[in-house]
Formats: structure tokens, C-alpha cells, sequence
């Protein structure tokens, strides 16, 4: 079981590293996103997962020189989470009848006017006075929300990737509730550590720990014995 180490000193960056490959190689820069409801605080050794998951959102354009007036409703949520990034085109096959592609030209199926079309995306084309042409197009614009990339203490209820170990943090920083972002120097790879130091979220559990301390060793951030 690992001791969580407890003491009137201040932290400092030696208590946690105790070594690394290089300073360039093994540390870097990342951004503390600001709190959400509350302030993201960190010290020396906070255990850190990074958000690659943010909420998406969606915009729809149609396409100049449509023959059709159709329209489109978006449901809630407009973009089922994990789905790429970038534009997704909508395309008319017969007045009624409509093909859907992701950014990387791959089909996720074919939809009908006044039908939702339920896949990573969410929504429903409405046909309009003028019926839509074959050829007839729109474009669907997915774009991650504003902290996408952003590191937080790590939070094992997430499901925004920030359940996840991704570094450690080497500074005390606070990203307070609805402030700024904050930029925050991290341990990330190819070095060893006390893991006595390190410091996790209220109520984490041994497994838990065990399976965060598992994914910084798969970056090669080892624990000294």
C-alpha cells in the first residue's frame, strides 16, 4: 500500500523526482485548465490526466447552389462524445434521401428527411418548399470545446480523459474557479520517482493509484523501491 507522505515543510521538486534523463526530454510545459465549479489547485506531485475528450459542438452549413430549401435541427447532444474532429458532409442521393461522411470520407450510413440520423452525429433534415437535388450538400463542422488538451488533477470519475495519468506536476500552481488558465511545468516521461509523494484526489482508492502509477510507467516513469 502506498503511505501518502505528510509533512509542515513545503514541498519541493526534489521530494518527488528523483531522477531523469534530461530536462528537456523528460519535462516540459502544459496548461492547468481553470476550475469548473471549483479551483484547480496543484503542488509538487500532484498526479495530473489531461482532457482529450471535451465536450464537442457542431455547425451546419448548407451548401451555396443547393437546388432544395431543406433545413436542419440539431438534437442534444449534437455530437456523440469521441468523434472526430473536423467536417462531416451531408449528402442528397434523391429528394428525400441523404448520405453521411466523416471527416475522413468513410460512410456512417444514410438518413431520411423528417427521420433523425443518429450516429456521432445528431440531428434531423427537414425537407423544405423546394425539394433537395441529387448532389444537393451540406457541410457539419465538429470542433472541440475551449479546454480540450488542458491538464487537471486527476479526477478518476471523468470521462474526458482526464481519468487518466498523463504526467506530474512539478510546480504549485492555482487555476481558480472561472479565471485564466494557468501554465504549469510537468513531469512526463523517462524518469523515477517516490511515490510517497505523490499526491491524488480524496477518496482514491489503492486500485486506482495502482492503475494511474501502471500508465505513467508506460511512459516510463518509474517508481524508485
Amino acid at each position: 500500500m502506498l503511505t501518502t507522505f505528510k509533512a509542515t515543510e513545503p514541498r519541493i521538486e526534489t521530494n518527488v523526482l528523483k531522477y531523469v534523463v534530461d530536462n528537456v526530454i523528460s519535462k516540459g510545459q502544459d496548461i492547468l485548465a481553470a476550475g469548473s465549479g471549483s479551483d484547480n489547485v496543484t503542488d509538487f506531485g500532484t498526479v495530473l490526466g489531461k482532457i482529450t475528450l471535451g465536450a464537442l459542438d457542431a455547425a451546419y452549413a448548407a451548401r451555396a447552389g443547393n437546388t432544395g430549401n431543406f433545413t436542419n435541427a440539431f438534437a442534444n447532444p449534437k455530437v456523440a462524445p469521441g468523434s472526430k474532429l473536423g467536417v462531416y458532409t451531408v449528402t442528397f442521393v434523391a429528394a428525400t434521401r441523404f448520405r453521411v461522411e466523416d471527416p475522413d470520407g468513410i460512410e456512417l450510413g444514410e438518413g431520411t428527411t423528417g427521420v433523425a440520423f443518429t450516429n456521432a452525429l445528431k440531428f434531423t433534415i427537414t425537407a423544405g418548399g423546394t425539394p433537395a437535388a441529387v448532389g444537393d450538400a451540406a457541410d457539419i463542422t465538429v470542433t472541440a470545446a475551449a479546454g480540450s488538451a488542458k491538464v487537471v488533477p486527476i479526477n478518476f470519475a471523468a470521462t474526458d480523459g482526464s481519468q487518466n495519468a498523463y504526467a506530474i506536476a512539478l510546480a504549485k500552481k492555482v487555476a481558480k474557479d472561472g479565471g485564466a488558465d494557468q501554465p504549469i511545468l510537468t513531469l512526463k516521461r523517462l524518469a523515477a520517482i517516490d511515490p510517497n509523494y505523490l499526491i491524488w484526489p480524496a477518496g482514491a482508492t489503492d486500485n486506482q493509484k495502482a492503475a494511474a502509477l501502471d500508465q505513467l510507467e508506460k511512459k516510463h516513469i518509474i517508481q524508485l523501491p
